[in-house]
């Protein structure tokens, strides 16, 4: 992915950051973890669905934070074993 920034009229291309996916490609377990927050995040937003109908934007922003972040500590303590799965197959 890579990021633009228009700063009056000025387009800055920028390359995405290596120091984000050197942490998680060290540790399995962390990539594993965020790969089970990335997809409980994607769940429980169809979840929510129906409750969006109808919000402002800034209610569904405060809903997208509110979910990613339950969805990061949730896979953080244990989460749904998604992580264990993918760890246990995860060839090294």
């Amino acid at each position: 992915m890579i990021i633009i920034l228009n700063i009056m009229d000025t387009r800055i291309y920028l390359p995405p950051s290596m120091g984000y996916m050197q942490e998680y490609t060290k540790d399995k377990k962390k990539l594993a973890q965020e790969f089970e927050a990335i997809l409980l995040k994607e769940v429980l937003k169809e979840a929510f669905k129906g409750f969006m109908n109808n919000k402002s934007f800034q209610e569904r922003l405060y809903y997208d934070a509110f979910l990613e972040n339950l969805s990061r500590h949730l896979a953080l303590n244990g989460g749904v074993g998604i992580a264990q799965f993918v760890l246990k197959n995860l060839k090294d």
